[in-house]
């Protein structure tokens, strides 16, 4: 079943459907984070958590040195770059090769402690 059966199923039982059309922003916070590099299918694979100073649960994160490493390898490589912070708010996104928001990714970085 595709995305848009589903909905439509989920919808003649129904259940009300909400779909999000718009990125919430928010503002970078002390963290953790998920940095999440899009496919060129659209589609991620998964994200991965860090934090600002030492990892806390090392099996499970990378450094925010390693998130801003692939960040900016996939941002050289035109692919979506998003990164939100523990509530799925948007602190970073990346499309195109071109920083969507914040307005300074060096700020950013920096907020994050890199």
């Amino acid at each position: 079943m595709n995305f848009n059966e589903w909905v439509k199923q989920q919808e003649a039982a129904g259940a009300e459907v909400h779909t999000l059309t718009e990125l919430q922003h928010a503002e970078t916070g002390d963290g953790p984070w998920k940095l999440y590099v899009y496919g060129v299918s659209g589609y991620h694979t998964g994200g991965k958590w860090f934090r600002k100073g030492p990892m806390k649960y090392p099996d499970e994160e990378i450094t925010a040195q390693e998130a801003k490493h692939w960040a900016e390898k996939a941002i050289a490589d035109q692919r979506e770059v998003r990164i939100c912070d523990g509530g799925d708010n948007l602190v970073f996104h990346s499309q195109d090769g071109v920083v969507l928001y914040p307005d300074s990714a060096e700020e950013f970085w920096k907020a994050v402690g890199v």
